[in-house]
């Protein structure tokens, strides 16, 4: 970045740095031999909300060397635009070979070969009419389609969707979701065809928090409506349950996505966390086996064992997560083995024993206080072979193994 010039370009100051951070467990082992090098780095969009985490640019770990530092990749900004907007969403196209950053003001398309970007689309060619979000009506979250050659892309706090064409940045399509007009989180079924898309609209004022839609056909099938204003969101393998956090509320609730109707919601027993907060962090992992859910009153992770058809999650107090740096406005990712979990405060987290392995750090040894946007990915040969998404939800294989007793 602009503002980190001398310090990429100091080799001596970034060997020290990754050094420092280097001494940190939860390394993987680089695989190399005849089916070439495999290497896993981990991905960061910054800044955070308002540019407070000061930083910029997407910070690259190295997930093989205990998260060491490799690169912060430049949005190429000038220093009057420095450290640039919130960053609102990362995303990849492997046939393509890109990243993508979605901003409060732009969506970016870097290509992975070069880390340079490729094209900037800047919104709507004149100021939008909104109540919070950007003037130019971009960007939230976005998310590749399966053949990896179209993004679907909120628009940045308001009533439609945009259909992004991966290569180019042009605009393709546009979906208007007039009931939940404020665009916000999504996930999309495995296949590609079935999106649900978050909106921080409230029931209170007749809007629904969520949109289910037809991708291919770009129409809406149905509203979904929860207690509150819906915030993160995870679906099952299959795309027929929705779990999301709501305005005040330490837990989730549970929506049916075929018949859209919310039909269990999940509380935090004891109820000394009311009137205090809500969850901002909402994952499971791959196997659907649990659901870690953010507790900020108590600053720690909560954890739902999920058994059955995962209508009815049982809370597990002995697998609460206590993260160093506490619990926020935070998220969870996964990887796609279920063997690690990022969350959103800077912590990797051993899945299997609920325990901090890593705290990730930039260049400089500092915690990298935003990390809700974050990939990570795995490289052969130096090309992008196998992403994770933005959120931990389920998958179908890591689900049919482990209910395969069961179910026989």
């Amino acid at each position: 970045m602009t503002m980190f010039t001398r310090a990429m370009l100091a080799t001596g100051c970034v060997v020290a740095a990754a050094t420092v951070i280097g001494a940190q467990s939860g390394a993987r082992p680089t695989r190399s031999g005849p089916e070439g090098v495999v290497r896993h780095l981990v991905y960061i969009a910054t800044p955070g909300d308002n540019g407070t985490d000061n930083q910029s640019g997407v910070i690259v770990l190295d997930a093989d060397k205990s998260y060491s530092f490799i690169k912060r990749i430049s949005y190429g900004l000038p220093a009057s635009r420095m450290p640039a907007p919130k960053v609102s969403g990362i995303e990849v196209s492997v046939p393509l070979q890109m990243l993508y950053v979605a901003t409060n003001g732009f969506l970016m398309g870097l290509d992975l070969n070069t880390d340079l970007p490729v094209w900037t689309f800047n919104g709507e060619s004149a100021p939008v009419e909104r109540t919070r979000g950007a003037a130019s009506g971009c960007c939230e979250r976005p998310w590749t389609l399966p053949d990896g050659k179209t993004m679907l892309v909120g628009s940045s706090y308001n009533k439609w969707w945009y259909y992004i064409d991966s290569a180019t940045g042009k605009v393709v399509g546009k979906l208007d979701t007039p009931d939940s007009p404020v665009a916000h989180n999504l996930a999309l079924s495995a296949d590609g065809k079935l999106g649900i898309l978050g909106s921080m609209s409230s029931p209170k004022e007749g809007k629904a928090g969520i949109a289910v839609i037809d991708v291919p056909s770009r129409k809406v099938l149905r509203y979904m409506t929860f207690s509150e204003m819906v915030r993160p969101l995870t679906i099952n393998h299959d795309a027929t349950l929705v779990y999301a956090n709501v305005n005040d509320l330490i837990g989730f609730e549970i929506g049916d996505i075929q018949t859209g109707k919310m039909i269990k919601r999940v509380e935090l027993p004891g109820g000394d966390w009311k009137g205090k907060g809500y969850s901002h962090g909402i994952g499971m992992t791959p196997d659907e086996s649990e659901i870690w859910v953010a507790d900020p009153v108590n600053g720690v992770w909560q954890v739902w064992d999920n058994p059955g058809d995962g209508r009815n999650p049982v809370y597990n107090p002995s697998k609460i997560i206590k993260p160093t740096a506490g619990v926020e406005h935070t998220w969870v990712s996964m990887t796609n083995d279920g063997k690690l979990a990022f969350l959103g405060d800077s912590s990797v987290i051993d899945v299997k024993t609920h325990k901090e392995i890593a705290v990730m750090k930039d260049e400089f040894g500092r915690r990298i206080v935003h990390t809700e946007k974050l990939l990570y990915l795995t490289f052969k040969d130096g090309q992008l072979i196998e992403t994770t998404n933005q959120f931990a939800m389920g998958n179908a294989k890591a689900y049919m193994a482990r209910t395969a007793g069961t179910r026989n």
